[in-house]
């Protein structure tokens, strides 16, 4: 952090002032000096390359890694082309730095997403709620990932598809040890599949904005997972 500029209590050519003396417990003009506010706590700025990444993504969410230039993307962050390529050789580069800056790879080339599931949800409605909350947060990062997808780009199918599979593991682990009655015992994996594919679906509606016309997205994402709660743990058991 930069120092604050300001000039000691005594100065250079200045009366120094004498322990014990009325001047040192008294400002020059006699009254008892009022100490100086605490400095407020500073928000440190972006990176240049944070900064580069974030305009990046927004970018490529809506025009995908093809479509999305290294000059247009300097014109948006108010570089040139050659500071671009400073810090990211090629547009493949910057596409992994991205996923690596959204916690999506430990190391280039190396898939190890997160899961979505909160394993202390209460209930499954605040579970789906919750993963659905989730990815409408990262949502630039859904656009691109799906659009790199259907592109056949083998970075983005291959974090994808491990993300997928974190996903549905972690709901059918959650699925078997709070609602064990929802399906017969062994067939959570068959449950956690079909209830991945319905977030999944949701999601894809909501970025296609048909999901109930395109009105109110968020609340209909939470009204949709509580209705397949209630279906779920209200149907008869088997």
């Amino acid at each position: 952090m930069p120092p604050r500029w300001g000039g000691p209590p005594d100065r250079p050519g200045g009366t120094a002032s004498r322990p014990g003396s009325a001047r040192s417990a008294l400002g020059h003009n006699g009254r008892v000096p009022t100490p100086p506010p605490e400095p407020a706590a500073r928000i440190e700025a972006p990176t240049q390359r944070e900064r580069i990444l974030r305009t990046a993504l927004s970018l490529m969410s809506q025009q995908g890694v093809d479509g999305t230039s290294m000059r247009s993307l300097a014109a948006a962050t108010g570089l040139n082309v050659a500071s671009l390529y400073h810090y990211f050789p090629s547009k493949r580069d910057l596409l992994v730095a991205v996923l690596e800056e959204r916690g999506f790879l430990a190391t280039p080339g190396v898939a190890t997403p997160p899961s979505l599931v909160r394993d202390t949800a209460p209930t499954l409605a605040d579970l789906l709620s919750d993963i659905l909350a989730s990815m409408v947060e990262v949502e630039d990062f859904v656009r691109l990932m799906l659009g790199e997808v259907l592109r056949g780009d083998q970075t983005a199918q291959a974090v994808g598809s491990e993300l997928f599979d974190a996903t549905e593991a972690s709901l059918e682990h959650w699925l078997a040890d709070h609602r064990p009655r929802l399906c017969p015992p062994g067939e959570e994996a068959v449950l956690a599949r079909m209830l991945r594919s319905l977030l999944v679906g949701l999601v894809i509606e909501h970025l296609a904005g048909v999901l109930d016309g395109g009105r109110g997205s968020v609340a209909v994402f939470l009204a949709r997972a509580t209705e397949i709660a209630s279906l779920l743990e209200h149907r008869p058991a088997t």
